[in-house]
């Protein structure tokens, strides 16, 4: 792991920000690496758990079903990582970042807002930052000046923050029950049986570079690009937008 200092570690009001990053992605790690400095934030990579770094003893411990590629237990396992250390250093709020996260011009306050908002939730809770899977709020349940929402399922792992509480949890579960499916498939089949809720920032404040034709998926087959380009801004469109019309 990688510590990067910056003269202003509290533009935000977390405690940490660690960024799910493989050490040879380092097109993904210098395109983060710019959006974050530009803002002043100090952060840190998980550079554990890299694909080539897996052996069979780890992989049969943790994962409890077959998974598609290395790719995808890496990942997980980089998630695993990050909440450990979130619940080691008892961190009460820690902004946990995939490398490929493209974020928006209102980060900064978007990320304000919820904590800001969530500073009464009492229950253990995550909050999803970004538009993971193109999903929104109804515009019907919407209030005026209101940006976080109580959400029926996670959004994608690209973006979300957490206290050392709710991450204690998370770690317990996947260390005792192991780790099944796709790291956001899993959280959102083992939250519910945690007491964990989910709240989804509205408007969204982070897209997946990987979702919108940024970069090239590194754990799933995905059309070109420029195809992936226009089939996410189309979607985005959709549930975004007309979806809305009548929700």
């Amino acid at each position: 792991m990688t510590l990067h200092a910056s003269a202003d570690d509290r533009v935000l009001p977390v405690d940490g920000i660690l960024i799910i990053n493989p050490r040879d992605f380092i097109e993904r790690r210098e395109n983060i690496e710019r959006q974050l400095r530009s803002l002043g934030l100090a952060y840190e990579f998980i550079h554990t758990y890299d694909a080539c770094d897996l052996d069979p003893t780890t992989v049969h411990r943790h994962f409890t079903v077959p998974y598609p590629n290395l790719g995808n237990q890496s990942c997980a396992m980089k998630h695993l990582a990050a909440l450990r250390l979130v619940v080691e250093r008892q961190w009460p709020r820690a902004l946990i970042l995939e490398d490929d996260v493209i974020l928006a011009p209102d980060f900064v306050q978007g990320v304000r807002d919820a904590i800001t908002e969530s500073s009464a939730i009492r229950h253990p809770h995550v909050l999803y930052i970004g538009s993971g899977g193109n999903f929104y709020t109804p515009q019907s349940m919407r209030v005026p000046g209101q940006r976080l929402y109580r959400a029926p399922k996670g959004r994608f792992t690209d973006s979300y923050i957490l206290g050392a509480d709710t991450a204690k949890l998370r770690v317990e579960w996947m260390e005792q029950h192991g780790i099944a499916g796709a790291i956001d498939c899993h959280f959102d089949a083992s939250d519910p049986k945690l007491g964990i809720e989910w709240y989804w920032l509205e408007d969204p404040v982070v897209e997946q570079g990987s979702k919108n034709g940024t970069f090239q998926s590194a754990i799933q087959s995905a059309p070109p690009n420029g195809i992936q380009r226009v089939k996410f801004w189309w979607e985005k469109i959709r549930r975004k937008y007309i979806y809305q019309l009548w929700r």
